[in-house]
């Protein structure tokens, strides 16, 4: 270990340094902003979002916001921390505070399903886009025919009609009057860019890339898919173009299908429209927004930062933003959102990892600490930011610093990691402890062997009518959780791949002498494991046919896919039976992967592999980096998990473990260090070799 990062180890930098959500929620001066820089400074801190808040008293983006944004530019470079941009009045990213959609034009809207029992009810309107007529159980149809808008025909006994048409959200206060921003339309995102962007470049570009690191955007979203309306309706995303793009992009009429996005139909669980349409839904999404903030960003030395809305599950994801990863790949700094200390998001933070692995980024945020209250203490931000670091997440902003209480800002979301906490002045330890973690597990590059194939596509087949409280869909999700535990518990750690980001960047890297991988970007993986698919892309299966010829592992967990591309297929089945296979969760799952995706064991002295631990391993050229995180959870805390929540309190979550093995490192010289977070202590680890030339390394945890 070099002596320039034992010395970053010690003492680091800003960047390794937390970035609160600074709330600019009252009348703002720039003294006052000043002189609350000094304080971040001082309890530890490395830089500062400036977010417009609830309560704010100064005009979003004048000529006197400027003033203190200069202002805060110019404290930031005296106590050399990070000004960081936040690109919305308040939240979600895209309106900017009602600026973009005075402009009809750019409005969100949805396409609402109204179920009429009789013609007379019907009221036609010029946003009307079909009629269709059909039997209706529950969430399943048959029988559907399209009737004329201008004149339906009588029902049949036992018919419902079903009244599709498109509804423009309505303003709101939130919005300064005005709504959200329609996120599917290119337009619509280039307006939000010119408003916003545009005019920090044209203010402050100077400071781009050097005091501005980046420019957060928040729970960006494209409303709820399959969302039930107040009428009794259901409604999903919608926007002007979307009937043209998806006929360009698979070369049908959506409207003739349309029914088939809100019901099974003639008993056929799985609908190649639905499918389509939430690819299009996120073609769409991340092809306005993210890929051209993202460009714009990288054009401005800029990094793109933030998270989306409703990353934790594979059902809230697919109902709000389609696939999360596909956004990520044109973040500069993917991130996540972290609220309460309730949840084990540790798909979310996954998802991050992944793709920053997969496109280098060196960067992972998570918005942290919302929403948890004013008596959650250190030990707890301690553990919060420890799991998600050992997840690969590196850049802590804290949610959130008042600029004051007055009036309604008393009422936003607690705590505030800021002055008005009586413990402020001793939060540099903290800070010490998480910036220490991320300069050294920022260097070299991350080491995983196993690609695990997001199911998050096939999540979207079952994306209808009444879906999401459905035992189907929570069913779904909790196996995600159950196989993610039965591999993450047995310490061997994994990337997940989106299948279409697969289909764009997958190859087999070959060379002679040496076993065939798989790389995905910048990352490259010696096994994949497939989880129980409902559907493939038939690009998947190709790449796979290719690895597993190679000499790769695939590996099909559970039932293998029984559609390709959203269409019956028996392929897949068929290709599963020469791969090796393995239950969707326990132990056996773990065993079959062992050989090809284990990289070390973290076990107590019996030899037992400890289940409670997470871990983040690196190396470069010089050196192997490793930490570990113990969540110490009981059994019986365990077995209380829900999916994502975690109905514990950190403060009880108390497992400890005197002994511990660390065994690996086969091919490693020298002699292993020990690096104290704490104090910024290095020494020399209790370690010593096996016969087998592995190193097993004691400690505790």
């Amino acid at each position: 270990m070099n002596k320039n990062l034992q010395e970053s180890f010690k003492n680091p930098g800003c960047d390794f340094r937390g970035a609160p959500f600074w709330a600019w929620n009252g009348k703002l001066e720039p003294e006052e902003l000043k002189r609350q820089i000094r304080i971040m400074k001082k309890m530890g801190l490395g830089g500062f979002f400036m977010h417009s808040r609830v309560g704010l008293d100064t005009p979003y983006l004048s000529k006197k916001w400027f003033e203190c944004v200069n202002a805060c530019l110019d404290e930031a470079k005296e106590q050399d921390m990070n000004a960081w941009l936040y690109d919305e009045d308040r939240w979600p990213s895209g309106a900017a505070g009602g600026l973009v959609t005075k402009n009809p034009e750019f409005r969100a809207r949805r396409l609402f399903m109204t179920e009429l029992t009789s013609v007379k009810k019907l009221r036609t309107e010029k946003n009307s886009v079909a009629i269709f007529a059909a039997k209706i159980n529950e969430s399943s149809a048959t029988g559907i025919r399209r009737l004329p808008l201008n004149k339906p025909a009588k029902l049949a006994k036992g018919e419902t009609l079903l009244h599709f048409h498109v509804v423009v959200d309505e303003s709101s206060p939130w919005y300064n009057s005005q709504t959200y921003l329609d996120t599917l339309n290119k337009k619509a995102v280039a307006k939000f860019i010119q408003v916003t962007h545009e005019k920090y470049k044209k203010e402050i570009s100077k400071q781009f890339g050097k005091r501005i690191p980046g420019i957060f955007t928040d729970e960006p979203n494209y409303h709820r898919t399959c969302l039930p309306t107040e009428d009794g309706g259901t409604s999903i995303p919608w926007t002007n173009t979307l009937p043209t793009v998806f006929k360009k992009r698979y070369g049908y009429d959506l409207i003739d299908h349309i029914p088939e996005i809100f019901f099974d139909l003639d008993d056929s669980r799985v609908s190649r429209t639905r499918y389509n349409f939430h690819d299009c839904l996120t073609f769409l999404f991340v092809e306005a927004f993210a890929k051209q903030i993202g460009e714009w960003c990288e054009k401005n030395n800029l990094s793109h930062t933030g998270h989306v809305l409703a990353e934790e599950t594979l059902s809230s994801q697919v109902a709000a933003v389609g696939s999360c990863m596909r956004f990520y790949e044109h973040m500069q700094a993917p991130g996540m959102d972290l609220l309460t200390e309730h949840r084990r998001e540790y798909d979310t933070a996954k998802q991050v990892s992944s793709v920053a692995r997969q496109f280098d980024r060196k960067w992972r945020l998570t918005e942290t600490y919302g929403c948890t209250g004013w008596d959650l203490p250190f030990s707890a931000h301690k553990a919060l930011g420890d799991w998600q670091a050992a997840l690969g997440i590196n850049l802590r902003c804290q949610h959130l610093a008042w600029y004051t209480m007055l009036g309604q800002a008393k009422r936003d979301y607690p705590a505030s990691i800021f002055q008005q906490s009586p413990w402020w002045e001793s939060y540099e330890k903290v800070e010490d402890h998480f910036a220490r973690i991320h300069s050294v597990m920022t260097q070299g590059r991350e080491i995983r062997e196993l690609l695990v194939i997001h199911p998050n596509e096939s999540m979207w087949t079952l994306c209808k009518k009444g879906w999401i409280d459905s035992d189907t869909t929570n069913g779904y999700d909790k196996m995600l959780v159950e196989l993610r535990d039965s591999l993450l518990s047995n310490n061997i750690d994994f990337d997940y791949g989106d299948e279409e980001i697969i289909s764009r960047h997958a190859k087999i890297a070959k060379k002679r002498g040496v076993p065939a991988r798989f790389a995905l970007g910048k990352a490259t993986y010696s096994a994949i494991l497939v989880p129980p698919l409902i559907t493939m892309r038939s690009t998947t299966l190709e790449i796979l046919r290719e690895f597993k010829a190679a000499g790769g592992q695939v590996v099909f967990a559970g039932t293998p896919p029984t559609h390709l591309d959203a269409l019956p297929s028996d392929a897949p089945a068929k290709f599963a039976e020469n791969c090796d296979s393995a239950p969707s969760k326990g132990a056996k799952l773990a065993k079959i992967v062992l050989a090809n995706a284990k990289v070390l064991s973290i076990t107590e002295e019996s030899g037992r592999e400890i289940p409670n631990t997470l871990h983040l391993l690196r190396e470069d050229r010089e050196n192997n980096y490793l930490f570990i995180c113990n969540t110490s959870h009981s059994e019986s805390q365990k077995k209380a998990f829900k999916i994502s929540k975690d109905p514990s309190m950190v403060r009880d979550r108390k497992k400890a473990y005197e002994k511990v093995l660390i065994t690996g490192f086969t091919d490693s010289i020298g002699a292993p260090l020990e690096l104290d977070a704490d104090t910024g202590d290095i020494f020399t680890a209790d370690a010593k070799r096996s016969k087998n030339r592995n190193w097993k390394i004691a400690t505790s945890l």
